[in-house]
């Protein structure tokens, strides 16, 4: 049939496609309003040319592609962990999968420990959050993870204390204002 191989439209699929395809419209050249044509969104983009966000990752087909350069048919473009509309909003990048570079995926410091993904030391105590995590085994949320009163990087670096347990050199321990007093008695 002729008919089945015009483009009315111009959208660069066929009304045959469109229709027995794709399910979108052979008269308009943007079935579903996002700012992409129809036969770019099947051929250059991956996405649906009936959905306006075709991934689902909260950004809208036309303005992944146009405006951040993300991919509209894939809802993590750089496969971290965070969706793309999550990294705009943010403020990580969606073609980064460590925007501060501390050795943790943006995706793993926000939904699993909760850190900064744009701050390489989230709770300021001088331990970067990949070393919190990987190594020292201590939060990154928190300068003093077992609230003993001293910060974690004082227990590691000068006092070589653990900074999981409040007690862990076996002394009675009394806090006063933030500093550490030992007593015997």
């Amino acid at each position: 049939d002729e008919t089945s191989n015009l483009d009315q439209d111009g959208d660069g699929l066929t009304d045959g496609e469109e229709v027995n395809e794709y399910e979108s419209n052979p008269n308009v050249v943007d079935s579903d309003g996002d700012g992409l044509e129809d036969g770019e969104e099947i051929n250059d983009y991956n996405s649906d040319p009936t959905s306006l966000d075709s991934d689902g990752d909260g950004l809208g087909d036309g303005i992944e592609a146009l405006n951040y350069g993300t991919e509209p048919g894939d809802n993590d473009t750089d496969d971290d962990g965070l969706l793309d509309g999550d990294e705009i909003n943010i403020g990580t990048s969606p073609f980064d999968t460590d925007s501060d570079d501390d050795g943790l995926n943006d995706g793993t410091e926000y939904h699993e420990f909760g850190s900064d993904p744009l701050e390489k030391d989230t709770d300021g105590d001088s331990l970067w959050d990949f070393n919190e995590t990987a190594i020292h085994n201590t939060d990154p949320t928190k300068k003093d993870t077992d609230d003993d009163g001293l910060d974690d990087d004082v227990e590691i670096n000068h006092h070589v204390t653990d900074p999981t347990e409040k007690d862990s050199d076996g002394r009675p321990v009394k806090m006063d204002y933030g500093t550490m007093r030992s007593y015997y008695g």
